[in-house]
């Protein structure tokens, strides 16, 4: 009952990683297309769901592991790491501060110089959730062209392997640039985010009487979306209907200068990171569904079905087949000894057998014509 109830929880566990990647490419899908902000707020309520999901899982596996006390073995042997990686810190600094936003109905930050530099955590931190794709290798019981345990645990650790070497090292790149602040289009749109504010007040055209200098500004500027001056609004791009269709928290953000107020529109700049989180995203699949599907038959073409051949060939009795032995790779160590075998331990396999055969054959015979010769003495 245990068992059968551990494996539905497995199937469950497979099913909402194969979910929370449909949903994390839907996530900078829509960003990059400017879906509606209902839309996109469902999807990044799923992707708490996701992450708290996960987080819980992850504590459950950690914790009955502690207990059985294989805590070790769960993290390093059984990759509990991604695990960890793939939940906590998705939860802790990104969609939990965006749910917090969202139910508070303001931006995670006030101020565009944090709120980039979150944004620039979030993207890296949003990389790690394609880690969760790594478990999803869990489910392949059989590599193609061989059933092979040595070929399965191969083609994984590579893959894993190569996979969070890319995503550690984009994640690197990503907090460097936090903490150094490199030039860049989060640099460049932060400086001229945080100069239109401080434009506007010594122009001083937020002034009643400066209304159409103020709209050729701000429509020259497309990154402009809301000007005020003190409470009044001296300048609104979109309507009200459209900011509440359109914009969520992490959208805009807003700039002061002594009394003046601008809502600065940060979703260029969030499409531009979701351009990028996507090709991340591909990049990865890519990966993963070339390890898979051309190393993995690769391996075991090359090492797998030879040793398979010759184990069989030394374990069953009447199997006799050679180990194909491509001319290409006929050096290879693993082809070396399977040419031994085709050439040495086979025809001893054969003798050997045929021996048996005949001595079988002689013992049958001599017996009938033992018992031939008493019958024929009895009856004189």
């Amino acid at each position: 009952m245990r068992d059968k109830l551990v494996a539905i929880l497995e199937r469950i566990v497979v099913v909402a990683i194969i979910l929370v990647l449909v949903q994390s490419f839907l996530e900078d899908l829509s960003q990059l297309l400017d879906w509606s902000w209902p839309t996109r707020r469902a999807i990044l309520i799923g992707a708490f769901a996701f992450d708290l999901f996960f987080t819980i899982e992850f504590l459950s596996r950690f914790y009955f592991a502690f207990i059985a006390g294989r805590a070790g073995r769960y993290i390093f042997k059984e990759r509990g790491w991604i695990d960890f990686v793939a939940s906590i810190p998705l939860l802790l600094f990104s969609s939990g501060p965006l749910m917090i936003a969202i139910a508070t109905g303001g931006a995670p930050l006030i101020g565009v110089g944090r709120v980039l530099n979150l944004l620039k955590v979030i993207k890296a931190i949003r990389i790690a959730r394609i880690l969760r794709l790594m478990r999803v290798l869990k489910i392949f019981q059989y590599i193609k062209h061989a059933d092979s345990t040595m070929a399965q645990r191969h083609v994984s650790r590579i893959t894993t392997l190569a996979v969070s070497i890319f995503v550690f090292v984009v994640f690197a790149a990503s907090m460097v640039d936090v903490f150094v602040d490199l030039p860049g289009l989060d640099s460049d749109f932060r400086d001229g985010a945080l100069g239109v504010a401080h434009f506007v007040d010594e122009e001083d055209l937020a002034a009643q009487d400066n209304r159409e200098s103020l709209v050729r500004f701000a429509e020259h500027d497309s990154a402009i979306l809301l000007v005020r001056d003190g409470a009044q609004t001296r300048y609104s791009r979109y309507s009200d209907e459209f900011y509440r269709e359109y914009f969520g928290p992490a959208d805009y953000t807003y700039v002061t200068s002594d009394d003046v107020g601008v809502f600065v529109d940060l979703r260029p700049l969030n499409r531009a990171q979701a351009r990028e989180s996507l090709l991340y995203f591909l990049l990865i699949v890519a990966t993963i569904a070339g390890f898979l599907f051309i190393y993995g038959p690769h391996f075991a073409v090359t090492v797998s079905d030879p040793i398979h051949v010759m184990e069989r060939g030394m374990n069953e009795h009447g199997y006799n087949l050679q180990a194909r032995i491509p001319k290409k790779l006929a050096g290879d160590e693993v082809f070396r000894l399977a040419s031994a075998y085709n050439h040495y331990f086979l025809p001893m396999k054969d003798r050997s057998e045929a021996g048996e055969s005949a001595m079988s054959d002689l013992k049958m015979d001599d017996l009938s014509d033992f018992l031939d010769d008493r019958e024929h003495k009895d009856s004189e």
